[in-house]
């Protein structure tokens, strides 16, 4: 087996193991199809694949970026980011995109795991300072665990799909997080 064979092999297992590290923090996941990772040229990424026609029900895959196949702590940073995006997949269309409460939490738990099976703590720190945007989720996501560590549960449990949680889901859910929080953390990402 080639280096990058043993690679992807591990991924396939890490993938599941992933996201079910991500269940326990953040609530189960959707209902919805999953055909699996690929492999591509361009940013990592969580996309509707298909959808059946007469069910209505959505199939989502995960794309790593191909230096995944090289190297295996950005293999590891990617895939342990982009597994939160599996939490409840969406198709990214207008009023349905991201927001920066589910980017923050993908990239607290890909810092998680990073650092746990590298134990380089500086190759998390070095990747966020190159996109502040990521490093703004993340900074939004430990603020709301400030207010309450169970708070994305919380919200899931009056909106289980995280792009399409309002703020009136914190008033209902009893989370006392300020108005400028919650409006940063639904901002779209």
């Amino acid at each position: 087996m080639t280096p990058r064979e043993q690679l992807m092999q591990d991924y396939e297992t890490l993938q599941y193991e992933y996201l079910a590290e991500a269940e326990k923090l953040f609530g189960p996941k959707t209902d919805y199809g999953y055909v699996g990772m690929g492999y591509h040229k361009f940013a990592p990424r969580t996309l509707l694949y298909s959808k059946d026609t007469i069910t209505g029900r959505n199939f989502f895959q995960i794309e790593l970026y191909r230096k995944a196949l090289d190297d295996r702590k950005d293999g590891i940073f990617q895939l342990s980011h982009e597994v939160v995006h599996l939490i409840s997949p969406v198709e990214q269309v207008d009023g349905n995109e991201v927001n920066y409460l589910e980017e923050g939490m993908a990239t607290y738990l890909s810092k998680i795991i990073t650092e746990r099976e590298t134990k380089d703590y500086e190759f998390c720190a070095t990747m966020f300072s190159k996109s502040p945007r990521y490093l703004k989720a993340y900074m939004l996501y430990l603020s709301l665990v400030e207010v309450d560590k169970n708070a994305v549960k919380k919200l899931r449990k009056i909106t289980p799909v995280l792009a399409q949680i309002k703020p009136e889901d914190f008033v209902k859910s009893g989370l006392k997080a300020d108005d400028e929080l919650i409006e940063a953390l639904l901002t779209k990402f």
